[in-house]
C-alpha cells in the first residue's frame, strides 16, 4: 500500500541515502517492505494516486535525520543513524552508524535524541514496553559479547555505557533538578557516594559517583520530555565522550 508520509520522506532523502538504508530505518518505524516498495515507486516518479496530506510521523522522521546531519557536521554524507538499530532484544548483534572523517559515529534514539559514539563503538537497542516509550541502548566496543550487558560489574572493564530513556517525571528547571537529586540520593542511601549537579549543553542533570560497595558512575539528564539515565563502570574518557555528546531533539535548536 502506498503511504503518503513514506513517499514524502523518500522524496526528501533518496538523493542523500541509499534506498536500502532508508528501508532499514523505516522498517524500525513499522513500515512493511510491501508498503516501502509501493511508496518507493511513487517517490521515484511513477504515477500512482497518493493522498495529499502527510502525517506527523513523517515530519518526525525528517526532523531526526536533520538533527543527525547537523550534529555530525555540515557537508558530511551520512548513512542513517537508525541502521544501528538491530533486534528489539539485546544480544542480537550491533551495527555501526554513519561515520565521520574522525571515525566517530552518530546514533539517533527513538525519541529523536542523538549521541555521538567513539571510533569502533556501536549500539544495541531494546524497548522495555510494547508502546516503545522506554528505550534501553547499550553503547559498547564492536564485537562485545551481549551477555556482558547483564553483569554491570563488567561495564568498566569492557567500556560499556548503558542508557535508559523514558518519559521524565521532573521538569528541566532548578526545582526539577533538586527533586531529582533528592530521589537519586534516596536510592543510593545504603551506599557510599557523591552527588553533583551537571549540565550537558542546555540540559540540566545530576551525576552520582558511587564508591562502594560496587564502584560505578550514574548520570540523570533532564530533557524537555525525556529523562536520560546513563550507567557506566567508571568516569573515564569513553564515559565523558558519550554522555557529554547527548543532544535532545526537543531542547536543542
Amino acid at each position: 500500500m502506498v503511504r503518503p508520509e513514506v513517499v514524502d520522506y523518500l522524496r526528501e532523502n533518496l538523493s542523500k541515502f541509499q534506498a536500502e538504508d532508508l528501508r532499514r530505518q523505516l522498517n524500525q518505524e513499522g513500515v512493511s517492505d510491501v508498503d516501502f516498495d509501493d511508496s518507493l515507486v511513487v517517490a521515484r516518479g511513477n504515477p500512482k494516486t497518493v493522498p495529499s496530506a502527510p502525517t506527523k510521523p513523517a515530519a518526525s522522521e525528517r526532523r531526526q535525520a536533520v538533527k543527525l546531519a547537523l550534529f555530525l557536521g555540515s557537508g558530511l554524507l551520512l548513512l542513517l543513524g537508525l541502521t544501528m538499530l538491530v533486534s528489539s532484544k539485546p544480544g542480537a548483534g550491533s551495527q555501526p552508524a554513519a561515520a565521520t572523517s574522525t571515525g566517530e559515529t552518530g546514533y539517533i534514539g527513538h525519541a529523536g535524541w542523538v549521541v555521538r559514539l567513539p571510533s569502533d563503538y556501536a549500539a544495541v537497542s531494546e524497548f522495555r514496553d510494547a508502546s516503545k516509550t522506554v528505550q534501553t541502548v547499550y553503547f559498547c566496543p564492536r564485537g562485545t559479547d551481549p551477555t556482558s550487558f547483564i553483569d554491570t560489574s563488567l561495564y568498566g572493564q569492557l567500556g560499556i555505557v548503558r542508557l535508559v530513556v523514558a518519559p521524565s517525571e521532573f521538569p528541566p528547571n532548578p526545582t526539577g533538578v533538586a527533586r531529582l537529586s533528592n530521589a537519586v540520593s534516596g536510592n543510593l542511601r545504603s551506599e557510599k557516594f557523591a552527588v553533583k549537579n551537571i549540565s550537558i549543553g542546555t540540559l540540566p542533570g545530576v551525576q552520582a559517583n558511587v564508591l562502594s560497595p560496587q564502584p560505578r558512575v550514574e548520570a540523570y539528564i533532564l530533557g524537555q520530555n525525556e529523562e536520560y539515565f546513563f550507567y557506566g563502570g567508571q568516569e573515564d574518557e569513553i564515559w565523558r565522550a558519550i554522555v557529554l555528546s547527548l543532544r535532545d531533539a526537543h531542547s536543542e535548536n
